[in-house]
């Protein structure tokens, strides 16, 4: 194994012709053609956590790979610059491109790694509580009906992995508020109760809809008391659905 990263991985049934993504930082790009996609970067495995940690948009993820159909009792030994190693898979968005040998000092690093972001995903974050406006599940037509979370603040869990105490941060960072008659709003902000109106709806037709909030955490960890580390990928945890009637207000004479 010598370290470079060669990979050639088909998506058949792609249209894309001629697109090649922007040079990463050791100068290999991407071809995407109407056969599929073709990568061929020589990477080192500095320039591999060079290019993983550039904020290219992407997320990179290594894997150690496996020498016995995928039970993992061994692994599949390299040598790179003269340092022992062991393959390990390269993903880009979840897709296998490629093999990295990763030197054994780093393995263990690396594969702590990966188990935190598998924990990060497993743990159960909650979802975030939805508050409409009017109270009472209950509204006008062509009325402007506020929608807020109070559940806007970082949450920690401290899990055990491999044996180390690890603390995992989960913060909300993107709010998808669904309401209900096929129109729904993304963004960065929780909202805010009245009167200081910011997430609000018009229904145009009586009736009643299931609204919710949706919500995104991006995530960090540590391990003991050490320095937070950013996780790469995101989740998302669906709100639970709860039902809003949209009624018509008549006029009525009131006699005194």
């Amino acid at each position: 194994m010598t370290g470079r990263l060669v990979a050639v991985f088909a998506l058949i049934g792609m249209l894309l012709v001629g697109w090649s993504s922007p040079a990463s930082a050791n100068g290999c790009s991407t071809q995407v053609g109407i056969l599929g996609v073709n990568s061929e970067c020589a990477w080192t495995y500095a320039e591999y956590q060079q290019s993983s940690s550039s904020g290219d948009g992407h997320t990179w993820v290594v894997s150690i790979q496996c020498g016995n159909g995928g039970i993992c009792s061994e692994h599949v030994e390299c040598v790179e610059g003269g340092a022992e190693g062991f393959v390990h898979d390269v993903y880009m968005d979840g897709t296998d491109v490629g093999d990295v040998c990763v030197p054994a000092t780093e393995v263990e690093e690396e594969n702590l790694a990966q188990l935190i972001i598998r924990e990060f995903k497993r743990v159960q974050w909650p979802a975030s509580k939805l508050v409409v406006q009017p109270r009472g599940g209950r509204t006008l037509v062509n009325f402007e009906t506020n929608f807020y979370t109070p559940d806007h603040r970082a949450i920690d869990q401290t899990v055990t992995v491999s044996g180390q105490q690890v603390e995992i941060r989960a913060v909300p960072t993107t709010y998808v508020y669904v309401f209900g008659d096929g129109a729904s709003e993304t963004t960065a902000s929780p909202g805010a109760p009245h009167p200081d109106l910011d997430i609000t709806h018009q229904y145009e037709r009586t009736g009643t809809v299931g609204v919710r909030v949706d919500t995104t955490y991006a995530g960090k960890y540590r391990i003991g008391s050490g320095d937070w580390v950013a996780i790469a990928e995101t989740l998302t945890v669906t709100g639970a659905t709860q039902d809003l009637e949209v009624v018509e207000a008549l006029p009525q004479l009131v006699l005194h």
